[in-house]
């Protein structure tokens, strides 16, 4: 009677540790939060996912932005092609114009071969731009054409090149105070304001 009693309440113990490690499954895997504030911000995400379009994901830095890009591109329908980022913060201004569109030979020093840039890698699928608003603004510039033309030109290159990516970008910055804190600042391109979302780890 005494083990009998000693086995229930150990199966009662393991029953409260499973209920506690319960995940909810309305929250991916890879993402921590049940509040209402994480659920609104998933739900959105599920909904923005179906469509097509360029997304600006803001919130503070370790809040899970990236996360919540991967997300946004394993629910839509581009889940089957790649998905890349990179920070542009951490690429020097010289490089980052090749890192993104590519480049042909002897465009640069170094330059011994022909080398396709991330939109051209991520055709297909998602590109990641993190800390967007640290990319200088001649170079805001040229997204700008590659966002509206849906093409780039290698560096070096003279010819135009199609592609079919969708662009997802993140920030911990908020652009729109920075534009209005500098008039000379660049105003953030009319297609990051298509859908902005703050991410919060609430």
């Amino acid at each position: 009677m005494i083990l009998t009693d000693l086995l229930k309440k150990k199966e009662r113990q393991l029953q409260s540790r499973r209920a506690l490690r319960h995940v909810d499954s309305t929250v991916p895997a890879g993402l921590v939060g049940s509040s209402p504030a994480m659920l609104r911000t998933l739900d959105l995400a599920r909904r923005v996912a179906q469509v097509d379009s360029t997304v600006l994901i803001t919130g503070e830095s370790g809040a899970g932005k990236e996360r919540i890009a991967r997300f946004i591109h394993d629910e839509s329908a581009r889940t089957a092609g790649p998905f890349l980022a990179i920070n542009c913060a951490a690429v020097p201004e010289t490089l980052l114009e090749s890192e993104l569109f590519g480049h042909v030979r002897g465009a640069f020093t170094g330059a011994s071969q022909d080398g396709a840039g991330l939109f051209e890698a991520a055709n297909g699928g998602t590109l990641l731009l993190d800390e967007i608003g640290d990319v200088p603004p001649a170079m805001q510039v040229k997204l700008l054409r590659v966002l509206q033309e849906r093409e780039v030109r290698r560096v070096g290159e003279n010819r135009a090149r199609t592609i079919n990516v969708r662009v997802l970008a993140a920030t911990n910055r908020d652009l729109l105070a920075d534009v209005h804190g500098a008039a000379t600042a660049p105003r953030p391109p009319k297609a990051w304001a298509s859908v902005r979302r703050r991410c919060t780890g609430n």
